[in-house]
């Protein structure tokens, strides 16, 4: 379980240093420490809107995102550049 927490915590920690580097190469900032706490914000905002609880957590993670991510992203947008690029 330790393993668990300590793995997902390196995980969020490089995505939000990757988030707040791609940023400040996007707008072109010198220093992108000035976007740590607007980030940090939206993330906080984003992830307490995400689920009222563990139940709709699961329901929306079985019911919907197979229909609205998983199906564009692994099927739909691959064989679209498959055809184009063909």
């Amino acid at each position: 379980m330790l393993a668990l927490i300590t793995g997902g915590f390196f995980k969020i920690g490089l995505f939000f240093y990757a988030t707040v580097l791609g940023l400040s190469h996007v707008f072109k900032l010198k220093n992108p420490s000035t976007l740590v706490f607007p980030i940090g914000l939206v993330f906080l905002f984003y992830s307490l809107s995400l689920a009222q609880n563990y139940f709709e957590h699961v329901y929306e993670g079985l019911k919907i995102i197979p229909f609205t991510l998983h199906l564009p992203f692994q099927i739909v947008i691959p064989a679209l550049l498959l055809v184009i690029g063909f």
